[in-house]
């Protein structure tokens, strides 16, 4: 039997973690659920993903992208950002949007929106 496909899922609300969690379980996914870019890129250094699934609130902190260092290291790890409407840059039609390998998932998201987005960067 082939390994499964490796997520990795940043997200610091423990209920909606178990959630995605056992949503892209079922879908044949390993998901590694961490709290912060910080852990995700020390499991991305361990092991191979396959695609993140990142949760980070407050994109215009000040801070920069807390997704650079990962997108930096790892440029060709396919990213699924979940951001409320309010921190998009520009606004788009439909619940998702892609740009390079990285989607948009506007939240709050159906869960079906986001198998269907983990499906498009899998394939």
């Amino acid at each position: 039997m082939p390994p499964l496909p490796v997520v990795v899922v940043i997200e610091a609300q423990t209920e909606l973690s178990h959630v995605i969690r056992d949503v892209l379980g079922e879908e044949g996914y390993e998901v590694i659920a961490v709290r912060d870019q910080y852990a995700a890129l020390g499991e991305l250094r361990q092991r191979a993903a396959d695609f993140l699934v990142a949760d980070l609130p407050d994109l215009d902190s000040g801070i920069g992208d807390p997704l650079a260092e990962i997108e930096r290291e790892f440029p060709r790890l396919p990213l699924i950002v979940l951001e409320d409407e309010s921190e998009l840059k520009a606004p788009f039609f439909g619940p998702w949007r892609v740009s390079g390998s990285r989607v948009t998932l506007r939240r709050p998201f159906r869960l079906d929106d986001l198998i269907a987005a983990s499906r498009v960067l899998h394939e």
